[in-house]
């Protein structure tokens, strides 16, 4: 760890750590859907600008991680009504085995070809959400796909934010985790969404940038 490492993880703590850094986590759904839809537009600038200037997505995802401690996800189960949720040969096998059938049963009761590569195969989903939602609980919880037990994928280490860009600006109106954690990273960050283009961090006061 160099020294901008490690003056960055020390504001981190001392941010995260702050009393009241989190009393204002969004979590009413209708809220979060109001300004993450208002938000769009900064949003995806947000993520051009910390992918243009090599930011490393490792604060990102801590952030995330902490948000999600202050989010209780079966009040809100939007992933589980927006996502396209894949499904290989080992996960119909284990789905079919937790409800008792075979995973031609549930290949042909649960799945539909994948629109954009017919030879694979997702989870039904209706107006209501995933055929396994029931309210907002996954019936299927213990066998759940590895897309959902991924969801909302900022896990530390996990593949770049900044081939999501597009994902992370819809997924902020319909997730508490991704929008608060993306307000907390611009407050962190210092972003100013108006002078972007001119805004630069002082020395010293921005995170360490990827290699």
């Amino acid at each position: 760890m160099n020294s901008g490492d490690s003056s960055w993880h020390t504001r981190r703590l001392a941010f995260g750590n702050s009393p009241g850094i989190f009393l204002g986590v969004v979590t009413d759904l209708a809220e979060v859907f109001r300004l993450g839809t208002a938000k769009v537009e900064e949003n995806l600038a947000f993520r051009r600008y910390l992918s243009a200037q090599h930011y490393a997505d490792k604060p990102f995802q801590i952030l995330a991680s902490e948000v999600q401690q202050h989010v209780d996800c079966t009040s809100c189960a939007n992933c589980c009504r927006h996502s396209v949720v894949s499904l290989n040969k080992s996960e119909i096998e284990h789905i079919a085995g937790y409800i008792g059938t075979t995973p031609e049963a549930v290949t042909r009761l649960y799945t539909v070809p994948d629109p954009d590569a017919p030879a694979l195969r997702i989870l039904r989903n209706s107006e209501e959400g995933c055929v396994f939602l029931d309210g907002n609980l996954c019936t299927i919880y213990e066998v759940r796909p590895k897309t959902c037990r991924d969801f909302p994928h900022v896990a530390i280490g996990t593949h770049s934010l900044g081939g999501r860009q597009s994902s992370l600006a819809r997924w902020a109106a319909l997730c508490p985790i991704i929008f608060n954690a993306l307000e907390s990273y611009k407050h962190l960050t210092g972003y100013h969404a108006h002078s972007v283009l001119s805004a630069t961090p002082l020395v010293g006061d921005q995170p360490p940038h990827s290699s």
